[in-house]
C-alpha cells in the first residue's frame, strides 16, 4: 500500500474537485438521501490496522466526545453525550433535549434518536447521570412515544415503519421502554409488561429472518443502524434468548463486513446505497471498521453502530477479526440473502398471515401479487401507507387482469424499492475487490440498488449503472447511486458482465461508467477499453457502445458514457502477481476476442477462457453452465452454509466458531 501522505494529497485533490462540481455544498447522509456533503473529519484514515480492540473503543469515545459533538446530523446529537458519559465527563443537557425535540417532532428517523436515548437511560439505571428535571423529561418523552403502527393515535407526519432496520428499531425501542416503565402506563394506552410482550411478539421472528435469510439491505449502510440496535438488545434485553439470539445475529453482520470489506471501505454490490459511501473514499460503515478490524476512519456524522459497539458487552470475535484481515488469502465467496416472495411457502411463512408480512415489507415488497392484499389489509387496518389504497386498487386489478388474458401474472416484479433474493459472487485480493448482484431483477425498475463494483483502493474504484436523474449526490436513485432499470450482472471470479435493456420510456437513455482518472496511477485508453492501474491493482472496462467522458475537465474525467438503451459493460480485473506488467495487462486483454450478437456477448478472457452471456441466456464459461443461484448462505474458504440454516460454523487456519440459534449458543475452540 502507499503512504498515507500521498494518500491524503489525493483526498485533496478529490475534495478540490468535488468543490468544482458541487460549488463548496456541504453534505450530510441521513435515512432519506444525502442533503450535503461532509469531507472533513478531525480522524486520519487508517489503511494499516492499529491497536487492540481494546484500545480502539477507548479512543473512539474520546473522538465522539471531543469531535463528534458538533456534528451535523441531528439525528444523532445524543451519541455524543453518550461516549461522554462513558468518560466521566459532563453531560451537555442542551444536547439532550435537542434530542427530546426531534423525538417529539416526529421527524422520520427519530427512532434512530430514541434508541440512542434508551442507551442513555440505561446507563442513567446504573448511574445516575440525569438531574431530576431532564430526568423527568426524559421519562415523558420515552412513555410518550409511539412505538408502533398499532398504536391508535395517528401520525401527523410520514414515519417509516415498515423497512427492515426501522422495523427492529421501533421493537427495540419498546422492548426496552416496556422494561424501564413495566408498571407505567404509557400514552399508548398499553402498560410497560404489555410493550414488551408485544415488541418481543415481533423481534423474535425479525431476528430469526435475518439469522436465517440474511439482511434483504445487504451490505448497506443501515448495516450501522442494525449494529445500534442488535447492540441495544444484547446489553440490555432482560430476555436471555433475545439478548443472546442479538449476539448471534451480530456475529454473522460482522462475518459479512470480515468477507467484503477492503482495507477500511465497503466497495461492494449492496441492497442500499448512496453517493457519499461510492464516490469520496469514505464509505458511512468506516467507522465501524476502523473500530471493529482496524482499517477505516471515525466521521463525526456516522456514530450510532460505533458509540453502541464501543460500550456493548459484545465484542466482534477474534476469528471475524482476523478474516477481515487476512487479504494474503485470496477469497471467493458467494453468498444468498433474502428471499423470493413466491418463494417463501417453501421456508414456512403464509402470506395470509399479519406478522409474516412484515418479513416482506422489511424487503419492501409491499405489491407483489402474493402480498399485494396482506398489504392493503395492513395500511387500511392502522392507517400506515407505503403505498396507497388506490395504489393497491391499482396493481390488484392489473394482475387479475393479466391472469384472465394470459392465465398468470406478466411481471410480479414492479416495486422498484424491492429486496428480494441476490445471490452475491465477490473475488478478493490484497490488491483488488470484485462484487456483483448476479441476475437480480433484470429489468426491473430499481431505487438504491447498487450492483457491481471493482475496487483497486478506497478511490480508484469503478462502477456503472443507469441513472435515475443528473444529480450526482441527492434524490435515490440519481446520477451515481442506484439505477432507475437494473442490467443482468453476472460474475466469474476476476470479470463481470453487466447487460443493459433500458425502456425507451426512460428519462435518460444512456448508461455510464464511474472511472476516475485522477485515482489511478496510469489510465490506458485503447478502442472500447478503458484500464486502470493503482499499485499492483489492474482493471478493465469494456463498452459494446463506444464511449465518450462527460467532464469537461480533462484531468478529472470520471463520467464514461454509453448512449443508447442497450449496452454490454465487461470489467477484468488482474493484479502484478499474475501478469509480468501493467502493459502486458493491457496488451493480452485489448487483444482478447469479442463477439457480439444483440445482447448476448462472447468474451474471451486472458486469465478465464470463454465466457458466453446474454439478456435470455446463462452465463456458460468454457461451454460449462454456471448458475447465477446459490444454495448457500456462505460458500468460501472459511464457511459453506446451506441457505436457511439456523446453525453456521465458520472457520479459519486457528479456529472454529459455531452460532447454534436454536439453542441460542456460540462455541469458539481452536483448530
Amino acid at each position: 500500500m502507499f503512504g498515507e501522505n500521498k494518500r491524503i494529497n489525493k483526498m485533496m485533490n478529490f475534495f478540490n474537485k468535488l468543490t468544482i462540481f458541487f460549488l463548496g455544498a456541504f453534505c450530510v447522509f441521513s435515512c432519506k438521501g444525502i442533503t450535503n456533503l461532509k469531507v472533513s473529519s478531525p480522524d486520519i484514515f487508517n489503511v494499516h490496522p492499529e491497536g487492540s480492540y481494546k484500545d480502539r473503543k477507548q479512543n473512539y469515545l474520546q473522538y465522539a466526545a471531543k469531535y463528534a459533538e458538533n456534528g451535523d446530523k441531528s439525528l444523532q446529537h445524543i451519541f455524543p453525550q453518550i461516549a461522554r458519559v462513558a468518560l466521566g465527563q459532563r453531560l451537555n443537557v442542551d444536547s439532550i433535549r435537542k434530542s427530546l425535540n426531534i423525538i417529539y417532532s416526529n421527524t422520520d428517523c427519530n427512532d434512530f434518536t430514541m434508541n440512542g436515548l434508551l442507551r442513555l437511560s440505561y446507563m442513567n439505571k446504573e448511574k445516575a447521570i440525569f438531574d431530576e428535571c431532564i430526568k423527568k423529561e426524559v421519562e415523558e418523552c420515552i412513555l410518550d412515544f409511539k412505538y408502533w403502527w398499532d398504536d391508535a393515535r395517528r401520525d401527523t407526519t410520514y414515519r417509516c415503519y415498515h423497512t427492515e432496520n426501522h422495523q427492529a428499531l421501533y421493537h427495540t425501542a419498546e422492548l426496552l421502554a416496556g422494561q424501564l416503565y413495566k408498571d407505567r402506563k404509557f400514552s399508548s394506552g398499553m402498560t410497560g409488561k404489555e410493550h414488551i410482550e408485544h415488541a418481543i411478539e415481533r423481534l423474535e421472528p425479525w431476528l430469526e429472518y435475518r439469522f436465517r435469510f440474511g439482511f434483504s439491505e445487504w451490505l448497506s449502510t443501515y448495516y450501522e443502524v442494525d449494529i445500534m440496535i442488535l447492540t441495544n438488545l444484547y446489553d440490555f434485553s432482560e430476555n436471555e434468548l433475545i439478548r443472546k439470539r442479538a449476539g448471534l445475529v451480530l456475529d454473522l453482520l460482522f462475518f459479512d463486513l470480515a468477507l467484503n470489506n477492503f482495507h477500511g471501505v465497503l466497495p461492494t454490490s449492496s441492497g442500499r446505497i448512496y453517493s457519499h459511501s461510492l464516490i469520496t473514499g469514505i464509505h458511512a460503515i468506516s467507522p465501524t471498521l476502523k473500530l471493529a478490524f482496524g482499517q477505516g476512519q471515525y466521521l463525526p456524522n456516522e456514530l450510532m453502530a460505533t458509540t453502541c459497539l464501543a460500550l456493548s458487552k459484545y465484542e466482534v470475535p477474534s476469528l471475524l477479526q482476523e478474516i477481515a484481515l487476512d487479504y494474503d488469502t485470496d477469497l471467493f465467496n458467494k453468498q444468498r440473502v433474502s428471499l423470493n416472495v413466491e418463494d417463501a411457502p417453501m421456508h414456512g411463512l403464509s402470506y395470509d398471515d399479519e406478522l409474516n408480512t412484515h418479513l416482506f415489507w422489511g424487503m419492501q415488497e409491499f405489491i407483489h401479487p402474493n402480498v399485494v392484499h396482506m398489504s392493503k389489509n395492513i395500511s387500511c387496518k392502522y392507517n400506515t401507507y407505503p403505498y396507497g389504497e388506490h395504489d393497491y386498487n391499482k396493481y390488484i386489478v392489473r394482475y387479475e387482469d393479466e391472469k384472465k388474458k394470459y392465465g398468470k401474472v406478466v411481471d410480479p416484479h414492479l416495486d422498484r424499492f424491492a429486496l428480494s433474493e441476490a445471490n452475491l459472487e465477490v473475488y478478493r485480493t490484497s490488491d483488488f475487490i470484485l462484487s456483483t448482484a448476479k441476475d437480480y431483477r433484470k429489468g426491473a425498475e430499481a431505487y438504491q440498488q447498487h450492483i457491481w463494483e471493482a475496487a483497486l483502493d478506497r478511490y480508484a474504484v469503478v462502477f456503472t449503472n443507469h441513472p435515475g436523474s443528473k444529480d450526482p449526490m441527492n434524490g435515490s436513485p440519481n446520477y451515481w447511486a442506484g439505477s432507475e432499470y437494473l442490467p443482468k450482472s453476472t460474475q466469474f471470479k476476476n470479470v463481470s458482465i453487466s447487460i443493459y435493456k433500458i425502456p425507451e420510456k426512460s428519462r435518460l437513455k444512456f448508461t455510464h461508467a464511474y472511472f476516475p482518472k485522477v485515482h489511478f496511477d496510469e489510465v490506458v485508453e485503447k478502442e472500447n477499453w478503458v484500464f486502470g492501474r493503482k499499485g499492483n491493482g489492474y482493471v478493465a472496462l469494456y463498452s459494446m457502445i463506444p464511449t465518450h467522458w462527460g467532464n469537461k475537465v480533462e484531468k478529472y474525467e470520471e463520467d464514461l458514457i454509453a448512449e443508447g438503451y442497450e449496452n454490454i459493460w465487461i470489467c477484468e480485473v488482474g493484479r502484478a502477481k499474475e501478469w509480468k506488467s501493467f502493459q502486458h495487462f493491457v496488451d493480452a486483454i485489448s487483444s482478447s476476442n469479442i463477439i457480439f450478437n444483440g445482447l448476448s456477448v462472447d468474451y474471451n478472457s486472458p486469465s478465464r477462457g470463454n465466457l458466453n452471456f446474454g439478456w435470455d441466456l446463462p452465463l456458460r464459461v468454457n461451454d460449462n453452465i454456471v448458475s447465477d443461484k446459490e444454495d448457500y448462505r456462505y460458500n468460501n474458504i472459511y464457511s459453506q452454509t446451506p441457505f436457511d440454516s439456523k446453525t453456521v460454523k465458520i472457520m479459519n487456519r486457528k479456529k472454529v466458531m459455531i452460532l447454534d440459534y436454536d439453542n441460542a449458543i456460540k462455541s469458539i475452540r481452536k483448530r
